[in-house]
C-alpha cells in the first residue's frame, strides 16, 4: 500500500511540475481577429472569444501544448477587410502569432486568407460562410471550423423539400458576397429537389438595413410559395422585430439557415420572435449527447451566462484541433500542422469531425427544423430537425472544388 500510495504521490508531483513547466515556458501565441463590436460583435464574435477562452483554459490547466501556455490575442476586425489585413499583419509581424482564426464577415475571410496565404500562417474560419474561402479562392493555408454557403444552402433546400415544397421562390438577402453566393447555391440545390422551381422576385437591401417595411410589403404581395432568406445576425432581430406587426410570421413561409442559431434565438425570449420560420442551426446542445457537448455547454453557460452557439463551439473546437495536429508532429512548424490536420478527424461537441483534406474544409453537421416557442426552453429553438446524413452530402466534392478551382484560374 505504501509503495502505491508513493507511486500515486510521485504521478501528482510530475504533473505539478509539468505545469509549473508550461507556464515557465514561452507561450503560444495565436490570434483571435473578429468582430468584437457593434450589434454583428454581441451577437457573434464576443461568444466566439468566450468559446476560445474556455479551451484556452482547459488547455493551459492540463499542461498547454507541448508543454507550453496558450496565449489569445483577439483584435476586432469591425466587419472591415482593410481593417481585418491590418490587424491581421500586426499579429503575424509584430505579435509573432502562430496561426490566426475567427471571422464572421465573409468579406473579411476571404481578405485575411489571402493575406494569410503570402505570409505562409495557418488562418481558420470559424463563423464566415462563403464557400468561395475553401473553395474557388482556397489553397494550403487556409482551413474551415464551420459549415460553408454549400451545406447551408443545400441543408435548407432538403428542409424545405421535406417540410412545404413550393415552386414560386422569393429570395431576400444582404448585399454583398455571402448574399449573393447563398442564392447561388440555394437554387441550384432546391431546383434539383423541385426541378420547375423558378425565382419570382429578389431584395437586396444592406448589411445593417433599418427600414424593413418596403422590402415585407413587397414580399407579402408576391405571390410566393415562401421565402428564402440569408439574412443574419442583426438583421435577424430587426426584420422579425419590424415583420411581427403585420402578422408576417402567420401569411409567410419563410426558410433561413441563420434563423434557428442560438446567437439570435436567445435574444427573442421574449416580445416577437421568427415563429414558424424554418431555421438552421450549427449546434442544437439539446438534441446532441456525447461527452465533449455535455460537459462544454453547461461550462459555456456558467462562465458566460450565455447559451452556447454557433461560433462559441467552432471557436473551441478549432483550439483543440490546433493543439492535436501539434501533438501528433510534435512541433509547432506550421508546415507539419497543416499536413497533420488535413484528412484528420477529431472529436468534438458535434461528435467525430472530420477536415477533409482536399480543401481543409470541415464536415461540420447542419441541422434545420421549424422555429417554436414553448415551455421546454426560455428562448425560441428549433424543432425536429432534419439532417443531410452524412454531413458530406451538404459540401461540394473534392472533385467539384477542383473544377472550381481550375475554372477560376
Amino acid at each position: 500500500m505504501k509503495k502505491i500510495a508513493l507511486i500515486g504521490f510521485i504521478g501528482c508531483l510530475l504533473a505539478f511540475f509539468s505545469v509549473l513547466s508550461a507556464q515557465a515556458a514561452e507561450p503560444i501565441k495565436f490570434g483571435f481577429l473578429h468582430s468584437l463590436s457593434g450589434g454583428v460583435g454581441q451577437v457573434y464574435g464576443i461568444p466566439d472569444q468566450a468559446g476560445v477562452k474556455i479551451a484556452v483554459e482547459e488547455i493551459n490547466k492540463a499542461g498547454g501544448i507541448l508543454g507550453r501556455p496558450l496565449e489569445m490575442i483577439s483584435r476586432d476586425d469591425k466587419l472591415s477587410p482593410e481593417t481585418g489585413v491590418r490587424e491581421a499583419k500586426d499579429l503575424i509581424l509584430n505579435q509573432k502569432v502562430h496561426w490566426i482564426q475567427g471571422t464572421v464577415s465573409s468579406a473579411v475571410a476571404l481578405a485575411v486568407s489571402a493575406y494569410c496565404k503570402g505570409q505562409k500562417v495557418i488562418f481558420v474560419d470559424t463563423v464566415a460562410q462563403s464557400a468561395a474561402t475553401t473553395g474557388e479562392k482556397g489553397h494550403r493555408y487556409v482551413f474551415r471550423m464551420t459549415t460553408n454557403t454549400t451545406n447551408y444552402t443545400r441543408s435548407i433546400a432538403n428542409g424545405v423539400a421535406k417540410f412545404w415544397g413550393g415552386k414560386k421562390v422569393f429570395i431576400i438577402g444582404p448585399d454583398y458576397e455571402y448574399g449573393h453566393r447563398c442564392k447561388k447555391d440555394f437554387m441550384e440545390a432546391y431546383t434539383k429537389l423541385v426541378p420547375d422551381a423558378k425565382l419570382i422576385g429578389e431584395l437586396w437591401p444592406k448589411l445593417g438595413n433599418q427600414d424593413w417595411t418596403p422590402y415585407i410589403s413587397k414580399i407579402m404581395s408576391s405571390g410566393a410559395d415562401f421565402v428564402y432568406t440569408p439574412l443574419w445576425g442583426g438583421d435577424v432581430l430587426s426584420f422579425t422585430k419590424a415583420a411581427w406587426a403585420f402578422d408576417y410570421f402567420d401569411r409567410v413561409k419563410m426558410a433561413g439557415q441563420d434563423w434557428g442559431n442560438m446567437e439570435a434565438l436567445i435574444k427573442m425570449q421574449k416580445g416577437p420572435y421568427d415563429k414558424g420560420v424554418l431555421g438552421g442551426c450549427h449546434y442544437p446542445w439539446w438534441i446532441i449527447n456525447n461527452p465533449i457537448s455535455n460537459a462544454y455547454w453547461p461550462k459555456f453557460k456558467k462562465v458566460t451566462g450565455m447559451d452556447a452557439g454557433l461560433g462559441a463551439a467552432s471557436g473551441y473546437t478549432t483550439v483543440y484541433a490546433i493543439k492535436k495536429a501539434a501533438e501528433k508532429v510534435g512541433s509547432l512548424d506550421t508546415e507539419k500542422i497543416i499536413d497533420a490536420l488535413a484528412g484528420m478527424t477529431i472529436d468534438s461537441v458535434v461528435g467525430p469531425l472530420k477536415i477533409r483534406a482536399c480543401d481543409h474544409q470541415a464536415m461540420w453537421p447542419f441541422w434545420v427544423g421549424k422555429v417554436v416557442r414553448d415551455d421546454k426552453h426560455p428562448w425560441p429553438y428549433i424543432t425536429d430537425p432534419v439532417a443531410l446524413e452524412p454531413p458530406e452530402k451538404g459540401y461540394r466534392s473534392c472533385a467539384e472544388i477542383e473544377a472550381a478551382r481550375k475554372a477560376t484560374k
